[in-house]
């Protein structure tokens, strides 16, 4: 499986967020959150995922697990995107919007992922 695509989150689109939303160049996006209450539902959607994407990485591609699919987890232990979206996200967008990107998640991975390390931010 591949790492999920943007539009596959964003109802087939593919959306530039503009320099308002923050630098996109960064390693780590961190949307501004005033832009982000006032964007479309689409370009939340994107901006959200960008900010998790950055952050965190499909448990099933990155991290070893042995012969009976057991992940071999060391230091840094799985997170849950519902709790992490929500945390960050949940006092600057509509709840429909957070749970729409939530139940995508769910639906294609999963709710456990992995920290990505800073090294890969880069790879």
């Amino acid at each position: 499986m591949a790492m999920i695509a943007t539009d596959e989150l964003t109802d087939g689109q593919l959306i530039d967020l503009p320099p308002a939303a923050g630098d996109v160049t960064q390693p780590r996006f961190e949307p501004v959150d005033d832009w982000l209450r006032s964007a479309t539902e689409v370009e939340q959607k994107t901006a959200m995922w960008r900010w998790f994407a950055t952050r965190y990485e499909e448990m099933n591609i990155t991290t070893p697990h042995d012969d009976e699919g057991n992940y071999l987890i060391g230091e840094k232990k799985p997170v849950k995107a519902d709790q992490v979206l929500a945390e960050r996200f949940g006092a600057v967008v509509p709840e429909t919007v957070l749970q729409a990107l939530i139940n995508d998640l769910k639906d294609k991975v999963g709710n456990r992922w992995a920290v990505m390390p800073m090294d890969k931010l880069g790879s």
